[in-house]
């Protein structure tokens, strides 16, 4: 988890300043904010990173996601295009955001922001053949996320008092950072940056605080998972 700006992150990685764009995977994505803020960073006049598959599980952020997609690819690629986008977004009427010129731009957009319940064996099956297809491994990438606050907030914390038979351990929310931590054990990325919530320090599971679990995790995340850790591996640095 970091709280560094990302052109700070960027300026801390002269390895990343020799290959451009530099990939990024973004689970638990929601809307789409924290990517964002990766996309919008340029360096030399090029943009610094490139989301190569974002994955969120509910419908209405997931069509935020996909949306925001469809106008960067088109705003990097086809900006002559970038008319359906905009009048989709300011023409209550239209059904669509693209048209017969801009519709391999949507679909490229689909395959990039997906869909994904991540936590279930079908989700995960399919996240792990996106990052196969779509991921060059041999390049330097980054893996960002938000893994559900809902059970660590402060809000969903007192909305769950409310219910007599809610119980935190039962909660799997509360380990589903696990399916981001999954990937950094199997995949090691050169760098992850978890964003966190106002009440994960104070959330507790069976007695036993949350946090410093999940610290621990991420910064091993081999012996989380019970396995020995290669020579090298990807490092948590607590910034």
């Amino acid at each position: 988890m970091s709280t560094m700006s990302i052109p700070h992150l960027f300026q801390q990685c002269d390895f990343m300043s020799r290959t451009y764009p530099i990939q990024v995977v973004d689970l638990f994505a929601g809307p789409g904010g924290l990517g964002e803020g990766f996309s919008s960073h340029c360096s030399g006049g090029s943009e610094s990173f490139e989301i190569k598959v974002s994955a969120e599980m509910e419908s209405s952020a997931h069509s935020t996601l996909r949306l925001r997609a469809f106008y960067r690819l088109l705003k990097r690629e086809r900006p002559e295009n970038l008319e359906d986008y905009y009048h989709f977004c300011e023409t209550a009427d239209v059904e669509k955001p693209y048209t017969e010129r801009s519709y391999s731009a949507w679909r490229h957009a689909e395959s990039e922001a997906q869909q994904i319940e991540l936590g279930t064996p079908e989700g995960n099956t399919k996240l792990d053949q996106l990052l196969k297809d779509r991921l060059d491994e041999s390049k330097p990438w980054v893996l960002i996320g938000g893994p559900p606050c809902q059970a660590y907030s402060v809000v969903g914390r007192a909305r769950n008092k409310g219910n007599l038979d809610y119980k935190p351990e039962n909660d799997h929310r509360h380990f589903l950072y696990r399916e981001y931590l999954r990937i950094i054990q199997q995949k090691r990325p050169a760098i992850f940056v978890m964003e966190n919530v106002k009440g994960i320090l104070s959330s507790t599971v069976g007695g036993q605080s949350m946090f410093p679990q999940i610290l621990r995790d991420l910064a091993d995340p081999d012996a989380a998972f019970g396995k020995a850790r290669p020579a090298q591996s990807t490092e948590s640095v607590p910034w």
